[in-house]
Parts: structure tokens; C-alpha cells; sequence
């Protein structure tokens, strides 16, 4: 073998080992980035699952749906389809029973309670927040949401969507075996083919947001921007439903038994 087959021999090498740390390198962050991305959209569902009960806690004191689906109008926000209620027991753990000297005195302020509450956990839910740090106690570690997931998941994509079609299996196969020109050219003579393929059983797939089952929620206003429309909207309801508001409140007054 020549000196120049040599230095041909050890740059083929040099090529190969290089393609294939990058080749296998980007699927292995790839990979991990993956396995943090499920791990995160889990923790997403069941933080998901808290808000729900919160949220049902607010339907609860709205009393029925044709009321909740009234609020919801009101608040100008999609209501959900089959809106659940909580049982009186869990408005109590969460709000405990309110106190004032009117009937819709009382009636409002568990309103404004109940709504502030979900406002606080749904928009948590959706944009992040920051939880208790376990190994460090009086330190905040932040996480992100709904929305977070949702970017996630589209930047997971065209990064998959890039390797499966510029660093797919079969194309830096060929690549490899194209360097090997005197193999090639010996197949060639012979009949066959110096293309590899593609090995799609090597190929990434896509992640499916729908399929996650993550929770969805609508953007609550800030509860300061329509405390006033709670509280006329609490005065209309104790109008109308006056015995069911009461039967309620007597409810929490008895600890939601």
C-alpha cells in the first residue's frame, strides 16, 4: 500500500470516527432531552388533575351549570363541556366558610374566594411557577406549564423532524460506506449497489401533543380586574336561587357535612 493510500486510509478514519460521534452524539441528547420532556409532561398531568378539583370546587359554589355556564359568559372564556362540581366537604378544605353579616354578603366573598383560588392554580398550571426546593426548604425552584410543554413539544419535533431527514440512519450509512471507495467501486464492478438505504426502524418518532392527555384550561382574568362583576354576579344569584344559596352556606356552616 502506498503512502498516499495510507493518509487516504487514516483520513477515511479520522472522517468515520468524527461522523460517528456526531451521528450518535445527537441522538443521545436527543434521547435524553426525550426522557426529561416525558418525565416534565407527567408531572404537567397531574398538576393538571389539582387544578381540575379546584375548578370544580368553583363550580360547586356556583350551584348548578346553567349558572356556571352563565359565568363563564359573563367572564367571556370557554366554559368546559361537562363542567363536575365538588361535594360541599371540599369547598370547606379549601375555603373554609365565609364570614359575613348578609346572606349575598357571604355568598360573594366565597365567590371571589373560589375564583381567586382557581385563577391563581389555573395560571400556575399554564405559564409555570415555583414549588419548594426538597433538599433546600427555604428555596424555590422554578418550573414551567401547560404552555412551557406545548413549546417543548414543537421544538422536540423539528429537531426530530431535522435528524430523521438530515442525520437519518441510512443517509450517514451511505456517507460512511462512500469513503470505502474501493469497496464501492469492487460492488459497482459486480453488479451491486453501493446505497445502504434507509433503516426507518431507526427513525425518530414525532411527539404527539394530543395524545399527552394534558389537561386544558382557559385564561381566568385577574381577579382584581373583575372582582366587581363577581360580586354583582353573586347579587343576582343570591336573588334568584336564595334558598339554595343558604342551604350552601349552612353547608360550610356545619363543615361541608
Amino acid at each position: 500500500m502506498s503512502h498516499i493510500e495510507n493518509m487516504a486510509n487514516e483520513l477515511a478514519t479520522e472522517v468515520i470516527s468524527e461522523a460517528a460521534e456526531t451521528f450518535f452524539g445527537q441522538r443521545k441528547t436527543l434521547e435524553e432531552e426525550m426522557e426529561r420532556f416525558t418525565i416534565r409532561a407527567r408531572q404537567v398531568v397531574e398538576l393538571g388533575e389539582q387544578v381540575a378539583r379546584i375548578q370544580n370546587v368553583l363550580h360547586a359554589v356556583l350551584l348548578d351549570t346553567p349558572t356556571i355556564q352563565e359565568f363563564y359568559g359573563l367572564l367571556n372564556i370557554p366554559c368546559p363541556d361537562k363542567p363536575e362540581a365538588a361535594p360541599a366537604r371540599d369547598i370547606f378544605q379549601l375555603l373554609g366558610k365565609p364570614s359575613a353579616w348578609s346572606l349575598r354578603g357571604r355568598y360573594s366573598k366565597l365567590l371571589v374566594s373560589a375564583y381567586t383560588r382557581t385563577h391563581a392554580e389555573v395560571d400556575a398550571y399554564l405559564h409555570g411557577g415555583y414549588r419548594d426546593d426538597p433538599a433546600h426548604p427555604k428555596r424555590k425552584i422554578a418550573y414551567g406549564g401547560y404552555l412551557k410543554i406545548q413549546d417543548w413539544a414543537e421544538k422536540l419535533n423539528k429537531t426530530i423532524a431535522k435528524l430523521n431527514t438530515e442525520q437519518s440512519p441510512g443517509e450517514v450509512l451511505q456517507f460512511v460506506k462512500g469513503l470505502d471507495a474501493t469497496t464501492c467501486a469492487m460492488e459497482k464492478a459486480a453488479g451491486a449497489s453501493c446505497d445502504t438505504g434507509r433503516d426507518r426502524g431507526m427513525l425518530y418518532t414525532c411527539v404527539d401533543f394530543s395524545a399527552l392527555d394534558l389537561p386544558a384550561f382557559p385564561e381566568y382574568p385577574p381577579p382584581a380586574r373583575v372582582q366587581k362583576d363577581l360580586q354583582q354576579f353573586a347579587k343576582q344569584v343570591c336573588s334568584r336561587r336564595e334558598s339554595t344559596v343558604r342551604e350552601l352556606l349552612q353547608e360550610l356552616e356545619q363543615g361541608g357535612q
